[in-house]
C-alpha cells in the first residue's frame, strides 16, 4: 500500500481517537458496573467521532470494537490499560486497526507494557518465523492482550478481520495498523504478526498490510529490527514510522538514542548557575538520567542493551514550545515559598525538572497534532470528549499530566500556594 496524504491524515486521526479513556476512571462496588460504563463510554465516543467528523476524515464504520481492556477489571476503580478498534472506509477500500497509547493513569501500562524491558521474548515463539529476533517482555505482554481482547460476540480482532476479508467482494484491501506512544510499539508488532500469519486469516491474499506507528519506543532487539526490515524490503509490509525529533519516548530503548534524552532540551533549559553535576538534581529530569545509564550498563539482567529501532523512521522537526515553557516558568516563579526551608536551594533545580516534564508531555502528544496535520480533527475530537466527559472527573492537558506524573508536582496547587505565600511575604 502507498497511502495518499489524505488517507494518512485519516489513519492518524483514527489512531488518536481510541485514546478517549485516557486520564479517566470508573468506580464500581459490584466488580462489573464500572467496566460496563467504561466500555459504553468508549463506544459512545467512537460512534460520535465516526458520525460527527465525516467532513474531516470521511465515511468510516466500525467493524470491531473499539474494545477496552483493564488488567484488574474487578477493582473498586477501573481504568483503561489498552483500547483497540477496527474501522473500514469503502471509498478508500482501507481497514484501520487503531491501538491506543499508554493511559497516563495506568500503572500497568507504564510499568508492565512500557517499561518491562529487562527481559525479551523470542518472536519465533510468537509466529514461528525463524531467525526473527526478540521483542521486549512488555511488548509481548501488550501483543497478547490485543490478540486476546474480545467483543460482545466473543470475537477477537483476528477472527473479526478474517470474517470481514472473507466476506468482502473486493480485493486489494489496504490494512493499516496504527498507534501512538505505546500504540507506536504495539502497532508495528501487531502488523508483523498479521503478516507472518497471513495465510491463516487471509488465504486468498486480498489484503496488503501497512504499519503506521508514531512516537513509539523500540519494540524489539537488533534481530527483530533486521527481520522486520527484510519483510519491508520483500514488500510484505508497508512501513511508515514517524516521530518528533524532540520527543523523549521514541528515544527509548536504543542505546545511542537513550544517551540523547537528558540533554534533549539543553538549548532552552539551562542548568542553574554554578550547578554541581554531583548533586541529586541535575537541572534536567533525574529519572531520565537513569534511562541514560541503560545505554551503557545492563538492563536489569540483560548483558547488553541490544534494542534497536526499525528502519526507516521519518523524523519530524518539532519545535520547543516556548508558550508552555513561559507558562510553567511563570507558575513556578515563587516555588521557593512552598519548599521546606532546607530544600530552598534546590528551587532552581525543581523548576528545571518541571519545565523538562512539561516539555516532554507537550512534545509527546500535542506537538503531533500539527506535525501530522490532524489539528482540525483533534479540535473536533476534543469537543466530542468534552461533551461526554464523566461527571466529576478532571482531565488535564498533556503537559500538566506529565508534570504531575513525572515531576510529582500539581501545578494548580503549587500556583495557588505559592501566590498566597508570596502575597503574605510582601
Amino acid at each position: 500500500m502507498n497511502p495518499t496524504k489524505q488517507l494518512l491524515q485519516q489513519i492518524y486521526s483514527l489512531s488518536f481517537s481510541v485514546n478517549s479513556a485516557s486520564g479517566l476512571s470508573w468506580s464500581q462496588t459490584d466488580c462489573k458496573s464500572g467496566m460496563i460504563e467504561m466500555q459504553a463510554y468508549i463506544s459512545l465516543v467512537a460512534n460520535d467521532v465516526l458520525q460527527k467528523t465525516k467532513d474531516i476524515i470521511g465515511d468510516w464504520s466500525a467493524i470491531w470494537g473499539p474494545i477496552v481492556y483493564a488488567n484488574d477489571p474487578t477493582s473498586t476503580s477501573v481504568h483503561a490499560d489498552n483500547t483497540m478498534g477496527m474501522y473500514y472506509n469503502e471509498s478508500e477500500n482501507t481497514i484501520v486497526i487503531a491501538i491506543a497509547g499508554t493511559n497516563i493513569n495506568s500503572p500497568y501500562g507504564w510499568f508492565v507494557e512500557d517499561f518491562s524491558v529487562n527481559k525479551t521474548y523470542s518472536w519465533e515463539l510468537v509466529t514461528g518465523a525463524p531467525n526473527s529476533g526478540n521483542i521486549s517482555n512488555g511488548t509481548h505482554i501488550g501483543l497478547e492482550i490485543l490478540l486476546g481482547m474480545k467483543d460482545k460476540n466473543g470475537k477477537n480482532i483476528v477472527t473479526a478481520l478474517q470474517n470481514f476479508v472473507a466476506s468482502s467482494n473486493t480485493s486489494n484491501i489496504q490494512l493499516a495498523v496504527a498507534g501512538h506512544s505505546l500504540g507506536g510499539a504495539l502497532s508495528p508488532t501487531l502488523a508483523l504478526y498479521l503478516s507472518d500469519t497471513k495465510d491463516e486469516w487471509d488465504p486468498e491474499n486480498k489484503t496488503s498490510i501497512g504499519a503506521f506507528p508514531t512516537a513509539g519506543p523500540t519494540p524489539g532487539d537488533e534481530g527483530f529490527a533486521s527481520y522486520y526490515e527484510k519483510q519491508i524490503a520483500a514488500n510484505k509490509i508497508y512501513y511508515l514510522s514517524q516521530h518528533n525529533a524532540i520527543d523523549i519516548v521514541p528515544h527509548a530503548w536504543q542505546k545511542d538514542d537513550l544517551a540523547k534524552i537528558p540533554t534533549i532540551y539543553e538549548d532552552y533549559i539551562k542548568p542553574p548557575t554554578g550547578a554541581n553535576p554531583s548533586e541529586t538534581l541535575t537541572g534536567t529530569l533525574a529519572s531520565v538520567a537513569a534511562l541514560n545509564a541503560l545505554a551503557t550498563k545492563n538492563i536489569i539482567g540483560v548483558p547488553v542493551n541490544r534494542y534497536q529501532q526499525i528502519s526507516p523512521s521519518t523524523t519530524l522537526n518539532g519545535t520547543f514550545n516556548t508558550e508552555i515553557d513561559d507558562k510553567i516558568s511563570k507558575t513556578l516563579k515563587y516555588i521557593k515559598f512552598v519548599l521546606p526551608l532546607a530544600l530552598g536551594k534546590y528551587a532552581a533545580y525543581l523548576r528545571n525538572l518541571v519545565r523538562f516534564a512539561a516539555q516532554a508531555g507537550t512534545q509527546h502528544v500535542t506537538a503531533y497534532y500539527s506535525l501530522l496535520d490532524i489539528e482540525q480533527f483533534m479540535d473536533a475530537y476534543k469537543e466530542i470528549l468534552s461533551q461526554h466527559k464523566p461527571k466529576g472527573q478532571v482531565v488535564l492537558e498533556p503537559y500538566e499530566t506529565a508534570v504531575k506524573e513525572i515531576a510529582k508536582v500539581d501545578l494548580q496547587k503549587i500556583d495557588e500556594a505559592a501566590m498566597k505565600l508570596a502575597k503574605d511575604n510582601h
